[in-house]
């Protein structure tokens, strides 16, 4: 995801690439590890190079752990953040709205960038309103760590959301995870990107909403589009439907 983000911001001619962040290729030329950039940018261990390089807009898309500490540090900077990174908690959440907040800079987190995958969970939450049975069937690459994914936890929550239920805790249930009577499947295998179904049941009749990330080129419109409204907003910003104006 770093790559494509890289190659997203450098492809557009209103923004600029002026750093990358990656401990593991700290001190290489990032030509090297994507050759077709030619940025002449070096690589660099920590995130506290990014104001010395007058960035404005920092994207993350690593893994929670790494994300706890990366981002307090952007934010702190004065830097806004785009955050494509799961596995963050309610706690942490409320961290980065106060930290925003501080600072007078927007953080918008979003479970997932595909503009597809943003519309799939729209129409699931309009779909919730009317038939009460629900499924959500999740399938990634067997490299992505977090199960389920944001994107379906996200979705059970609008669900939830549409019909009036609170937010409940994730539970080990007979028939997988269950979120408020949603229950949620997770499949990883070779072969797969970022797919997702969400299967609604009604007397004699099964609606389902499928959508399918083929490349990890399909993140980039919305990431670009986040980079691009991010400074605008104050605080914590959760999903992309809130810049694409549903």
């Amino acid at each position: 995801m770093g790559r494509e983000v890289c190659r997203a911001v450098q492809a557009e001619d209103d923004l600029v690439l002026s750093c990358a962040v990656d401990p593991l290729f700290a001190g290489r030329n990032l030509d090297e590890i994507i050759p077709e950039l030619r940025t002449g940018l070096i690589v660099e261990e920590d995130v506290h190079c990014m104001r010395k390089a007058g960035v404005e807009v920092m994207v993350d898309f690593t893994v929670a752990q790494a994300a706890r500490v990366n981002l307090p540090k952007a934010l702190e900077e004065g830097i806004h953040c785009v955050v494509g990174t799961t596995g963050l908690t309610p706690e942490d959440l409320e961290e980065l709205d106060r930290l925003a907040r501080e600072r007078g800079v927007g953080c918008l987190v979003a479970p997932n960038f595909a503009l597809g995958a943003v519309l799939m969970m729209e129409f699931a939450r309009t779909a919730a309103r009317f038939l009460e049975s629900c499924e959500i069937v999740e399938m990634h690459h067997p490299a992505k760590l977090d199960a389920p994914s944001g994107t379906a936890l996200r979705t059970a929550e609008l669900v939830l959301e549409a019909r009036g239920s609170a937010r409940e805790e994730v539970k080990e249930g007979p028939r997988g995870l269950s979120l408020g009577g949603v229950h949620v499947h997770s499949i990883r295998l070779p072969g797969l990107v970022a797919h997702q179904e969400v299967i609604f049941g009604g007397p004699g009749q099964v609606l389902t909403i499928r959508h399918d990330s083929l490349d990890r080129s399909s993140f980039m419109p919305g990431v670009i589009m986040a980079v691009r409204k991010v400074a605008g907003m104050r605080g914590l910003v959760l999903g992309l439907e809130k810049v694409m104006d549903l």
